[in-house]
């Protein structure tokens, strides 16, 4: 009997390790860039650097990497929290929208 109990016990584990793993990729895969593209304006990007282990470090490499090293405008950075998870946590929202200089 104590070897039923021994593996339902490690059956649980997985079972929680795995539901992590499946939550932390899909917040990962929700981070990203949308553009849009006025007909007389500048590029606009919106970033979403939301969830976690994030902050607006995250938003500001991705502006890099899009228009340069500080070669942007902000427009608009938005944050603010949101519901607490199961844990207890409250989740933080990040949005920076910003135009390259180019």
């Amino acid at each position: 009997m104590r070897t039923k109990s021994f593996n339902k016990t490690n059956e649980d584990i997985l079972m929680r390790v795995l539901a992590v793993l499946t939550l932390v990729t899909l917040a990962a895969a929700g981070s990203g860039c949308t553009e849009s593209v006025k007909p007389s304006g500048p590029q606009t990007f919106t970033y979403d650097c939301s969830g976690l282990g994030k902050g607006w470090g995250d938003c500001n490499e991705k502006a890099d990497a899009q228009c340069g090293a500080h070669n942007y405008t902000v427009v608009s950075q938005k944050g603010d929290a949101e519901g607490k998870s199961s844990s207890g946590n409250t989740e933080m929202r990040r949005t920076l929208v910003v135009t390259c200089k180019h």
